[in-house]
C-alpha cells in the first residue's frame, strides 16, 4: 500500500502480462457516493482520457465492480514534491527544474482548455529521474465540455461549483464562488512556487476562516531568506486583480521573468535533475531537525561568521517552522 485517503487506497501493483509496475487506485464507491464525490471520479477519468503529456500522470485502465472503482495509473516512486520541500524548501536550481516542467504541463492544459483548480505540491509527483507529474484532476473544469461537472462543494442545500480546491491556494474569486479559469490557476501556481521554495503553504493559519481573511487582505508574507527574483515572481502572480496576474493570460510572461532566466523549456522532462551539493544535503538534514538544532546554533559563539547563503536558507527554514507552529491549534483544544 502506497497511501490511503477518506475513500481511496493506492497500491503498488504489477501488470502481469507486461511486468510493468503501476499504481492501483481503489475507490470505495459507497463512501465516495456518501461523501458526494462520485462526480469527481468521473471528471478525473474524463480529463485523463483527454490528456497526453509527459508531465501529467497517465491512466492505463479504468474499470468498476459492485464495490469499487479501480484506476490504473503510472507509479511515481519518488513520492510527492511536498515530501521533498516540507519545512526545508528546495534550492533555486531544483525549483527551476520543477517549474519548467510544471509550466509545460500548464501550457498544455491551457491548449486543451482544462483548468486544474487544485495546483499545489501535494498534487505533484516525482517519476523516474526527477520528472514531475501533475495528478488529481477530480476538481478540474473542462471549458470545452461544460456539461461535464465535478461534485463541487455542497453547503446549505446549495452546490458551489467554483468554490473548489485547497483553501491556502485559492484566490479571492474562488473563495467567493464567482469564477474559476486560467487566471485562478495562475494564482495557485504562484502559491505552489512559494510552497516549493519556502517549505510551507502560503496563507497558512490556525483555521480556515483565518486563511480566508489573509487571502482577502492579500497578506502573503515572504521570508527574508528568499531569492529576491523569486519574491518578485510570486508577488506578481499572487495579486487580487485576476487580470493583473503575471501569466494570467500568457505564460510567456512567467517564462521570461528574471528568476527563470536561462531555463530551457523544450523537453524539460528529459533533462537530468540538478545534483544537490554537500551543503544542500546538510541543510536539508538540518531543516528536518530544526526544532532541536536551532537553539544550539543560536547559542554558538561564531554564528555571525556563517556564510550569507547559509543564513538565508536558515531564515527561510525558521520562517516555515514558525508558520507551521502558528497554524497548529493550542494543546488545550486538541
Amino acid at each position: 500500500m502506497l497511501g490511503r485517503g477518506n475513500f481511496v487506497t493506492v497500491y503498488s501493483a504489477v501488470e502481469i502480462p507486461t511486468g510493468r509496475r503501476v499504481a492501483l487506485k481503489v475507490v470505495d464507491r459507497y463512501r465516495a457516493t456518501k461523501l458526494k464525490k462520485a462526480n469527481d471520479l468521473f471528471m478525473e477519468k474524463h480529463c485523463l482520457l483527454r490528456l497526453n503529456h509527459p508531465n501529467i500522470i497517465k491512466m492505463f485502465a479504468h474499470f468498476t465492480d459492485t464495490l469499487n472503482v479501480w484506476v490504473v495509473l503510472e507509479e511515481c516512486l519518488g513520492g510527492e514534491v511536498w515530501d521533498q520541500v516540507k519545512t526545508v524548501g528546495c534550492t533555486d536550481a531544483t525549483a527551476r527544474h520543477w517549474i519548467a516542467q510544471l509550466l509545460n504541463a500548464i501550457q498544455y492544459l491551457r491548449q486543451t482548455r482544462i483548468v486544474h483548480r487544485d495546483l499545489k505540491c501535494e498534487n505533484l509527483m516525482l517519476y523516474d529521474g526527477g520528472v514531475v507529474k501533475l495528478i488529481d484532476f477530480g476538481t478540474s473544469k473542462d471549458l470545452e465540455n461544460p456539461q461535464i461537472k465535478g461534485s463541487g462543494n455542497a453547503a446549505r442545500h446549495k452546490v458551489f461549483e467554483d468554490y473548489v480546491g485547497t483553501p491556502q491556494f485559492m484566490p479571492e474569486e474562488v473563495l467567493q464562488n464567482k469564477f474559476t479559469d486560467f487566471r485562478s490557476d495562475t494564482w495557485s501556481l504562484g502559491c505552489t512556487f512559494y510552497q516549493m521554495l519556502v517549505g510551507c503553504p502560503p496563507f497558512h493559519a490556525g483555521s480556515e476562516y483565518l486563511v480566508f481573511c489573509k487571502i482577502q487582505e492579500g497578506k502573503l508574507e515572504l521570508p527574508t531568506g528568499l531569492n529576491p527574483d523569486a519574491k518578485d515572481l510570486i508577488s506578481r502572480m499572487c495579486v487580487k486583480d485576476a487580470d493583473a496576474r503575471l501569466g494570467g493570460h500568457d505564460l510567456e510572461q512567467i517564462r521570461s521573468h528574471p528568476y527563470l532566466k536561462g531555463v530551457v523549456y523544450e523537453k524539460a522532462h528529459e533533462r537530468p535533475a540538478p545534483v544537490p551539493s554537500l551543503i544542500d544535503l546538510c541543510l536539508k538534514a538540518f531543516g528536518h531537525r530544526i526544532k532541536v538544532l536551532d537553539p544550539l546554533l543560536d547559542a554558538w559563539p561564531r554564528k555571525d561568521e556563517l556564510d550569507s547563503r547559509l543564513t538565508d536558507v536558515l531564515e527561510r527554514m525558521r520562517f516555515a517552522q514558525k508558520t507551521q507552529n502558528d497554524a497548529m491549534p493550542p494543546e488545550d483544544s486538541m
